[in-house]
């Protein structure tokens, strides 16, 4: 099936998103197995598997209407130096792509498949962004010493 117009560049707006997140995710990811944190890198790999399965429909569904997409120029990422900046970065980058996901569920009214795509994308980016939040709000609360003795 053709997808033209404001569908195709919704589409490839979401593929770069996602692109994006799976690379800042990469990084997050591997800072914290290095920082020894096994929790928080088992949370995040968990969340890069999601978006890279979500990521790999959004491909194959471009691919299928012959939609011409770009993968060489990612958004600009921006990689924590502390877990809860880590927190704030990756609660961002969900921010964007729910934002993005909407938009595009808004306009793929009569494509069904698209549609459902972006609505379990919606559900998934806020899962991450109500984690994210929760945990900057344990961090907070318990200090972040504590919070890391304990969650991490």
């Amino acid at each position: 099936m053709k997808i033209t117009g404001e569908l195709a560049m919704g589409l490839a707006a979401l593929v770069q998103v996602h692109a994006t997140i799976l690379q800042q995710l990469r990084v997050h990811r591997n800072t914290c197995k290095l920082w020894g944190y096994q929790k928080l890198f088992d949370k995040i790999s968990s969340h890069r598997e999601d978006v890279s399965d979500h990521l790999d429909s959004l491909i194959l569904r471009m691919l299928s209407a012959e939609i011409n997409f770009d993968l060489q120029n990612i958004n600009k990422l921006n990689i924590g130096q502390t877990v809860e900046e880590i927190f704030v970065s990756d609660r961002e980058m969900a921010e964007s792509c729910k934002e993005v996901a909407l938009k595009l569920s808004n306009i793929a009214n009569q494509n069904i498949d698209v549609r459902q795509l972006t609505e379990k994308i919606v559900l998934l980016q806020t899962a991450h962004i109500n984690f994210t939040g929760q945990q900057l709000e344990l961090v907070r609360q318990m200090g972040t010493q504590l919070y890391l003795a304990t969650r991490c």
